[in-house]
């Protein structure tokens, strides 16, 4: 069995940019793996199989605005699923070219085993580009900056829009939409957090420029 890194010691004997990529492709292996199961639980709502295209459209009224998949990455899980036996392939019908995925037995376990695992998400470091630019710039650059700021605040509101837009529509599909309305919910606290720390941000920025001689 293999031991993930970040459980034991070793991780941190690695030099510094060995460590952040190690640990970035660990959240993209992560990721995945919540991509992957998602699909897998989209699949076993459909007992009796789901084609590539209606498999679609029920990841896209289901994960919604969290996870947006093509065609092409939808297919490319669905043959990982299949290649470890955690689905099958199906023709619907005897004179029908057309595939239909159903999960098996195994299948099932394993998305029944992933749903009672604890979370291993870890709070991520605040990277983000408007920090940095607010490191490095000097009192003169302010007005500027508060320019940065209202474009940052800007991309959250649609970012609260696209939120609201995705509550209606769940509300229009016959779908038990509880578990995605939880996760627009913390999506929108998120969004209105950063909110409020640009209006912080730009209140300290404004009374600093003030209080500079």
């Amino acid at each position: 069995m293999t031991i993930p890194i970040q459980n034991t010691g070793f991780a941190w004997q690695l030099p510094t940019r060995a460590r952040e990529r190690h640990r970035a492709k660990e959240r993209a292996t992560h990721h995945t793996r919540s991509v992957r199961y998602a699909v897998l639980g989209v699949v076993s709502q459909s007992r009796a199989g789901i084609h590539g295209y209606a498999l679609k459209r029920q990841c896209e009224r289901i994960l919604g605005h969290f996870w947006h998949l093509n065609f092409g990455e939808i297919y490319r899980i669905l043959d990982r699923l299949a290649d470890d036996g955690l689905i099958e392939q199906l023709l619907a019908a005897p004179e029908s070219s057309r595939k239909l995925y159903r999960i098996t037995d195994h299948g099932q376990r394993s998305l029944d085993t992933f749903i009672l695992e604890p979370p291993t998400d870890v709070p991520r470091p605040l990277r983000q580009e408007l920090a940095v630019k607010l490191l490095f710039a000097g009192t003169d650059r302010v007005p500027e900056l508060l320019g940065l700021i209202d474009h940052q605040r800007r991309a959250y509101l649609r970012q609260l829009h696209l939120l609201g837009a995705q509550r209606r529509k769940l509300r229009r599909v016959p779908i038990d939409s509880f578990v995605t309305n939880l996760l627009i919910d913390g999506a929108e606290l998120s969004v209105r957090a950063e909110l409020a720390w640009l209006d912080e941000v730009t209140q300290k920025l404004q009374e600093r420029v003030a209080a500079t001689p």
